[in-house]
């Protein structure tokens, strides 16, 4: 399976983290998705993948949107695959998407769902289109008009997620939401309802996910560092929330995730120099 991607084009930056896809000639088995904050935007241009999450096998069509995950989700296959994904950063969607965050819940939806026949438009040109670089054109210049009719300044948020997600290690909700000048009640109000989680749950997802991007990117498979390193108390405290979000134990997905059977990369920018939005 050949996996490629492309660094989204500077104003795109500070909500898109990449644009990546993957082609095969033939239906491989694909790897879990697990839970995070952030959300994918898959359009295929060969057979599409069904989705299996928490609703069963969903068969959505040729675009459809992942949403921030507090399950599991498996991509699977139903013959040779080829699809670009923009990856958007966490509790970036909201300044794409026509619908509120709390009306998206965390499973799969079809991009016709949300963005009507403009959606169900550029899914076609996408799949009609002769070149990956021709889609990803389309789908950045999608992407900016979405942003200029939907994009938001909300200059507490955006500092809000950023500690949530990079410093989650450090964070109290109460002291976040003092230095913001909000009180916990409102704070907690408001960011579930632009980033469709609360505080909380947004850290916990955060540091689940930034912790086992390190343990396959690292490829040593040592839970007690990358658990201590990301603020858990213990190597049996990771253990637990891997198998409160996941079903089951850490060894058993580890042992079969191999280096080329994952969707994490490297980040392409470090904390300090994520751009801000505008």
């Amino acid at each position: 399976m050949h996996r490629h991607f492309v660094i989204p084009r500077p104003a795109l930056q500070p909500y898109v983290d990449r644009l990546w896809g993957c082609e095969s000639a033939a239906a491989p088995t694909m790897p879990l998705l697990l839970p995070g904050t952030g959300a994918e935007l898959l359009f295929h241009y060969r057979t599409p993948m069904a989705i299996a999450g928490t609703r069963g096998l969903s068969n959505l069509g040729a675009a459809y949107l992942l949403c921030a995950r507090r399950a599991p989700h498996r991509p699977v296959a139903q013959g040779s695959v080829g699809f670009i994904s923009v990856r958007l950063r966490s509790g970036a969607l909201r300044h794409f998407c026509p619908l509120p965050a709390l009306a998206l819940g965390d499973d799969a939806i079809p991009v016709a769902d949300i963005w009507g026949a403009e959606g169900t438009a550029i899914a076609e040109r996408v799949a009609l289109a002769a070149d990956n670089d021709t889609r990803i054109a389309l789908l950045q210049d999608w992407l900016l008009a979405c942003l200029a009719r939907h994009g938001k300044r909300q200059p507490t948020i955006e500092l809000a997620v950023r500690a949530l997600y990079y410093r989650h290690r450090e964070v109290r909700i109460d002291a976040l939401a003092g230095q913001l000048g909000l009180s916990r009640r409102h704070f907690e109000r408001v960011f579930r309802e632009q980033i469709g989680l609360t505080p909380k749950a947004f850290q916990r997802t955060a540091r689940f996910h930034l912790t086992v991007r390190d343990l396959l990117l690292g490829g040593d498979g040592d839970y007690l560092a990358a658990a201590l390193d990301h603020g858990y108390y213990d190597q049996a405290h990771f253990i637990h929330d891997f198998q409160s979000f996941v079903g089951h134990a850490p060894a058993r997905f580890l042992q079969t995730a191999t280096p080329t059977a994952h969707f994490y990369n490297p980040p392409i920018f470090t904390p300090d120099k994520v751009p801000l939005p505008r």
